[in-house]
C-alpha cells in the first residue's frame, strides 16, 4: 500500500517519495472549477465535501474557496481502511441499518463534492460481493432521493414547489486525484499519471471554467441533434451491433459538471419501446473496473432491453453476479458518448475511460431520472466501447459517428493535449 507523505515547502505533492506534476497555480484552477464552475457555490448554501486523505492538497484548496464563497462545509473524511473493515467484519444487522444521518444530509446539503484519491485499488478484493450489495439496498432510499434531487439540478421542472416536500434541486461533482495506485492501475508512472489528469482536466488552460463551458456549448449542439431522432444503431469491427430506442429521451451534455474532468453527451433508453430499449449485441473492448475488480471483452446480448447472455474474457462471474443482485441491473440506465479528446488511452478509472473520445458507454442499472429512463437498481455500472476506425453509428439511418468522428456537425473545441 502506498501512503501519503504530505506537501512539500513548494506546494507540489509527494507519495512515498515520488512527486507529481500539480502545481500551486493547478490546483488552484482545479478548486475554481469544482466550487464555482461544477456546483455553482453560493453563499449560505451547504456543501458536503466527501475526500480520501490523500487528496488533502486540493481538498485544501477547495475547502479555502468554499468558506470565501460564503458556503458552509461539512467535510467527510473517507480513510481507505473503512470499507474493507466494514465489510469484512459487520454482522447482517449492521449492514441492513438505514443511517438516518445519510438521509438527513441527502435532505439537507444543496451540493456535494467528492474528492477521491486511492492508495490501494484492491483493498475490497478480498470482500465478499454480496456484502456491498446488501449494504447498498439499506441505502436504497436516500440513494433515490439524490437521483431525483440531482435531476431536479439539471431540470428544474423536477423540483417541487411544496416547501414540505424533500425534492430540491442538488448539484454534484466528482473528481480524481492523482495518487501511485492510479498511476500504476494506468501503467504510468506517478508524474506521467499527474500530467495525464492536467492533460484530461485542462489544467493548464489559462481559463479552465471557460474552456469548460465552451465545451458545454458544443456538447449541447450534439445533444440537440440526438433529441431529433429515435433510433441510434451501434456497429463495430469488434462485434457490436446494438439498436438501442431513445426516442423521446432527453440527452445532456456532461461539461465538467458532474464529474471532473468530463466530456460527454448522455442519455437513457426508452423502456416503453417495443425493443425495451436496445436490442442486439454489444462488446465492450475495453477494460472496465468496478468495486475494484475488472472485466475485459464483453459480450452482451439485449433482448427485449434485458441482458440475456453475459460473456466475458476476464470477471465474468463477477459481472453476472452484479447483474444479478436486483431487478434493473440487467437493463441499460444510460447510454452516451465520448468527447474528451484529451483522454487518449484507458487508464482503468471509469471516470477518465467513459469521456474518451471516439467511444461510447452503457451503463447497466439506474438510470438518470433527468433524461427520462426511470431504471432503478444499486447498481450504476459503465461498460465502454471503441468508436475507432470501421465503426458506425446512424441515428434514423443517417450516418451520426464514423471512424469515431462526428458526421455534420461544427468543429469541436480545441483541446490542449501535451
Amino acid at each position: 500500500m502506498v501512503g501519503f507523505s504530505g506537501v512539500d515547502d513548494l506546494g507540489l505533492i509527494r507519495y512515498g517519495g515520488a512527486m507529481s506534476l500539480i502545481t500551486p497555480t493547478q490546483l488552484e484552477r482545479w478548486a475554481e472549477v469544482l466550487v464555482h464552475h461544477a456546483v455553482d457555490l453560493q453563499a449560505g448554501q451547504v456543501v458536503r465535501i466527501s475526500a480520501q486523505p490523500a487528496a488533502e492538497p486540493l481538498l485544501k484548496a477547495v475547502y479555502r474557496r468554499v468558506i470565501d464563497a460564503g458556503a458552509h462545509a461539512l467535510v467527510r473524511m473517507r480513510p481507505e481502511f473503512l470499507g474493507p473493515m466494514y465489510f469484512g467484519r459487520a454482522s447482517d444487522a449492521q449492514l441492513d441499518w438505514v443511517n438516518p444521518l445519510v438521509m438527513a444530509e441527502a435532505k439537507l446539503v444543496d451540493a456535494t463534492i467528492n474528492l477521491s484519491a486511492s492508495t490501494d485499488l484492491h483493498a475490497m478484493d478480498s470482500v465478499d460481493p454480496t456484502r456491498p450489495q446488501r449494504a447498498a439496498k439499506a441505502g436504497k432510499a436516500s440513494r433515490e432521493l439524490f437521483f431525483q434531487r440531482a435531476a431536479a439540478g439539471d431540470d428544474p421542472a423536477l423540483a417541487s414547489d411544496d416547501a414540505s416536500d424533500e425534492v430540491r434541486p442538488l448539484l454534484w461533482s466528482t473528481t480524481l486525484f492523482p495518487t501511485e495506485a492510479y498511476a500504476e492501475n494506468a501503467g504510468m508512472s506517478l508524474q506521467e499519471y499527474a500530467a495525464f489528469v492536467v492533460q484530461a482536466c485542462q489544467l493548464d488552460q489559462p481559463d479552465p471554467v471557460a474552456f469548460w463551458r465552451s465545451l458545454d456549448a458544443w456538447q449541447t449542439q450534439l445533444a440537440e441533434r440526438l433529441m431529433g431522432g429515435s433510433t441510434l444503431h451501434f456497429q463495430t469491427p469488434a462485434g457490436t451491433d446494438l439498436v438501442v430506442d431513445v426516442a423521446g429521451m432527453r440527452w445532456l451534455s456532461s461539461p465538467g459538471r458532474k464529474n471532473f474532468p468530463d466530456g460527454e453527451v448522455y442519455s437513457g433508453p426508452n423502456l416503453d419501446a417495443p425493443n425495451g430499449g436496445a436490442e442486439g449485441v454489444v462488446f465492450f473492448d475495453k477494460r472496465c473496473v468496478y468495486q475494484g475488480r475488472a472485466v475485459r471483452n464483453v459480450r452482451i446480448t439485449m433482448e427485449a432491453g434485458r441482458a440475456t447472455t453475459v460473456e466475458a474474457e476476464e470477471g465474468g462471474d463477477f459481472l453476472r453476479s452484479m447483474l444479478d443482485q436486483d431487478e434493473g441491473a440487467r437493463r441499460i440506465g444510460e447510454v452516451a458518448f465520448g468527447c474528451n479528446r484529451a483522454v487518449t488511452r484507458p487508464t482503468g478509472m471509469i471516470l477518465f475511460d467513459e469521456k474518451m473520445g471516439g467511444s461510447f458507454h452503457l451503463a447497466f442499472g439506474a438510470g438518470y431520472p433527468e433524461t427520462g429512463n426511470t431504471n432503478k437498481s444499486a447498481l450504476h455500472w459503465d461498460l465502454i466501447a471503441g468508436l475507432g476506425e470501421g465503426s458506425r453509428v446512424t441515428l434514423d439511418g443517417e450516418p451520426f459517428c464514423v471512424d469515431g468522428s462526428f458526421v455534420g456537425m461544427p468543429d469541436e473545441v480545441e483541446w490542449l493535449i501535451s
